[in-house]
């Protein structure tokens, strides 16, 4: 350990410095420093860092311990990218995106367990969702740990973070937020009803599959029409679309959520018809612009042959809504409400919940029992009140 006198614009300092042990990858020593007003204060301050780099292995590498939550973030992104599919490495980099709007600047050091929680308070005052808190906590709480492993830091500020909760009110306890999750059968035929009467391009053959096949949006979209088995009546699901911009020349197919969705969904003689009508619909515009077709041989595509985005399916589902709403039907519409109603109707039709989960490509059932147990017990009641009914007499003779 060396001393010696430094002349500052603010008067004369001590300068206390030694070096670290070799390296065991580079075999080289650092040297560490640190200054005070006397020599027991720069002592001490470097005895502290020697601490920290000896027992916590914290980084000395100037451009290192300044890195900021910014520079941090698209690091890890860069790490594990080549190790995550293309939609899960856009939704993280989407939800990083959340994060660093309040801490983009601020060195990773600095960054303390009450400046963290402040950032998760005040996303919910800014009126983030609470899935959107929730997943920018799981992308920050990864890069901090990430931080850790670097030796950048030897604790998280995320570790002790409290997510804030959702607020439950008066009318949401009164609702039946799993019978909300799907369509009654009548609720349905309203709906389609009002698609024959005032849907768009492809909205008959959209929402009819969704609702009687039970796939998610991203793997109707991402059907072609070697996916469609007319002599077998099937489907085959072997892939999605990813599309998150919506810009049609920007579409990728991905390999679905999990290896249970790789399977293949039966249908009916209706359905077959339907599918025989919006292909000769679709050959009919085909032909219409040729050239400038983009033959790709997807099932439900724009006016010139490019694939549509789960996007433009939700905000027609949107439109849709509205016009509902007149109808009677309250209910919140987005895509995936028609794939818990297909649920309900094959349970509605007997059809028992492995068969059920089978066709949905669940691998966990907790998914579909919800909906699965709600149908059910409703079923039970309705038997009752069928019993009550028919035999009353019997029963108070």
């Amino acid at each position: 350990m060396f001393f010696r006198k430094v002349k500052r614009k603010k008067g004369d300092v001590w300068e206390c410095f030694d070096e670290l042990p070799k390296d065991p990858v580079t075999g080289k020593r650092k040297r560490v420093s640190a200054t005070g007003k006397t020599k027991g204060e720069a002592r001490s301050k470097l005895e502290r860092k020697m601490k920290e780099v000896t027992e916590y292995g914290l980084t000395t590498d100037p451009s290192q311990s300044r890195i900021t939550f910014e520079q941090l973030a698209e690091e890890w992104l860069k790490t594990h990218k080549k190790n995550m599919k293309h939609s899960t490495q856009k939704a993280r980099e989407y939800h990083v995106k959340r994060f660093k709007k309040y801490i983009a600047k601020v060195e990773v050091r600095t960054i303390t367990r009450k400046m963290y929680q402040n950032v998760l308070d005040q996303m919910e005052t800014d009126g983030y969702s609470l899935n959107t808190i929730y997943s920018a906590h799981a992308a920050a709480k990864n890069i901090f740990k990430q931080a850790v492993t670097w030796d950048i830091i030897k604790s998280s500020p995320a570790d002790t973070a409290i997510l804030p909760k959702a607020k439950v009110t008066i009318e949401q306890i009164e609702t039946d937020e799993i019978a909300a999750s799907y369509l009654e059968k009548d609720e349905l035929k309203r709906l389609l009803s009002l698609i024959d009467e005032k849907g768009l391009l492809n909205d008959d053959i959209i929402f009819t599959l969704l609702a009687f096949a039970g796939m998610r949006v991203g793997e109707l979209l991402a059907l072609k029409w070697s996916d469609v088995d007319f002599v077998a009546k099937e489907l085959s699901i072997t892939k999605t679309i990813y599309n998150i911009e919506g810009k049609k020349e920007e579409y990728k197919l991905l390999t679905p959520k999990t290896k249970t969705s790789i399977r293949k969904i039966s249908f009916d003689d209706q359905i077959a018809q339907l599918l025989k009508r919006h292909k000769q619909r679709q050959n009919e515009q085909k032909m219409k612009i040729r050239l400038l077709w983009h033959d790709a041989e997807f099932l439900i595509t724009r006016e010139d042959g490019h694939p549509m985005s789960p996007r433009f399916v939700h905000y027609r589902m949107k439109r849709l809504e509205k016009m509902l709403i007149e109808k009677g039907v309250k209910k919140k519409l987005h895509p995936h409400i028609l794939r818990h109603t297909h649920t309900s109707l094959l349970t509605e039709a007997g059809v028992d919940l492995r068969a059920i989960m089978q066709r949905l490509g669940h691998s966990d059932a907790k998914t579909t029992l919800s909906v699965y147990t709600h149908v059910t017990e409703k079923m039970k009641l309705d038997a009752a009140d069928k019993i009550g009914s028919l035999f009353g007499d019997l029963i108070n003779r």
